[in-house]
């Protein structure tokens, strides 16, 4: 088939959920035949670009407004190239007026339920052609995936006219999450102090409810046993210190910023636990992640989280921090525990897999064409 993408995330050099998603996506499908060509407003960034696998077709644009792009060029370049069927990754970006059918993947249904316009918004220029570019996407798509079925239940009670065209496959973790990783640079094992720790990587955004994890950690008082916490914001940082200091958790508790995807796989591999106390996922990528290098996970039990984490870990509610304080403290005085989550982990991880995904997904595209 040849399958046209949006590529537009590819242009920022910034790799979020996401942007892993489009990538993995695109090779895996690319492995298993198909034509793939990409699409996008703006050049490609190079670091993205070097992570494509050769033969994956960049189709050039005039480099021009993004609604021009997409409502006047990106329909002629899709006539153009001959594309079969044109998928959006990323809850927006297909044309009205595509001369194929069109597929979106929303992967949670958090901006369907803000969808309600408040006076604030008129005040920022991108919020309104944001929210007009969803529910344009909606509107046009043949077919929706989506990667959980709690975000599939979420978003057919938000979207019912969705209802019969949302189909579940699930995400997995990057090919970087695998035994043979790069290890860790001296300036990050030096901070880590050898000390064995914890790990969360994410955003700090109010529903990753990071202040509850930091309120765990700190009840537990495990001695010499830090919490090393990667991603976030500068925009964070104020009142994260401040929290920090509250809990006397300034000397236990590292905060490495974003930091380059090499680091990540090593980051997993040596700490005690991955500990994910998200309010909302739509998926939950980095318990896959986890699971990839053999790293106990302990994650929220909400929304996607359970659904993703299966036997492959332990999970704690969010009614009080009592329950994920306790297996902090299990987790680091029993290495007989630990070793068990381990192999649950890894076990756990076998059942994602791009390729799948890849196989999923073709099926998806094979049906919409069978019916046009």
């Amino acid at each position: 088939m040849r399958i046209g993408f949006n590529a537009s995330l590819f242009c920022s050099p910034e790799i979020r959920g996401w942007t892993r998603y489009g990538l993995n996506l695109v090779n895996a499908l690319h492995r298993e035949g198909h034509d793939i060509s990409l699409f996008a407003p703006l050049a490609l960034h190079q670091e993205i670009s070097s992570r494509l696998a050769p033969g994956i077709k960049i189709v050039p644009s005039q480099e021009s407004r993004y609604w021009r792009w997409l409502s006047i060029e990106l329909p002629s370049l899709l006539k153009r190239e001959r594309i079969e069927l044109f998928h959006t990754p990323h809850h927006f970006g297909l044309p009205f007026n595509a001369p194929c059918p069109t597929v979106v993947t929303i992967h949670d249904a958090i901006e369907m339920q803000e969808r309600k316009v408040r006076l604030a918004d008129l005040r920022q220029p991108r919020v309104l052609p944001n929210k007009m570019d969803h529910w344009l996407t909606e509107k046009v798509a043949h077919q929706v995936i989506t990667v959980s079925q709690y975000s599939h239940d979420r978003i057919v009670e938000q979207r019912p006219h969705l209802r019969g065209r949302v189909q579940v496959i699930p995400n997995a973790a990057d090919p970087l999450f695998s035994p043979a990783f790069s290890p860790l640079p001296p300036h990050i094992l030096e901070q880590l102090h050898s000390a064995p720790y914890f790990f969360y990587v994410g955003g700090f955004e109010p529903r990753k409810n990071v202040p509850f994890l930091l309120k765990a950690f700190a009840e537990s008082n495990i001695g010499n046993t830090r919490l090393v916490m990667a991603g976030g914001a500068a925009s964070n940082g104020p009142a994260l210190q401040a929290q920090l200091k509250e809990l006397n958790l300034e000397s236990r508790c590292l905060l490495l910023g974003r930091v380059d995807d090499a680091w990540l796989p090593g980051l997993y591999a040596g700490a005690l636990a991955f500990v994910y106390p998200s309010l909302y996922e739509g998926f939950g990528l980095q318990i896959c992640e986890a699971f990839a290098m053999g790293c106990p996970v302990i994650a929220a039990d909400a929304t996607s989280l359970p659904e993703v984490l299966g036997l492959g870990g332990e999970s704690f509610n969010l009614d009080s921090t009592q329950q994920l304080s306790a297996l902090m403290k299990r987790i680091a005085s029993d290495e007989s525990y630990r070793d068990q989550l381990k192999k649950r982990a890894v076990t756990r991880s076998v059942t994602f897999s791009w390729d799948e995904t890849a196989r999923l997904t073709a099926r998806v595209y094979s049906n919409i064409l069978s019916q046009n």
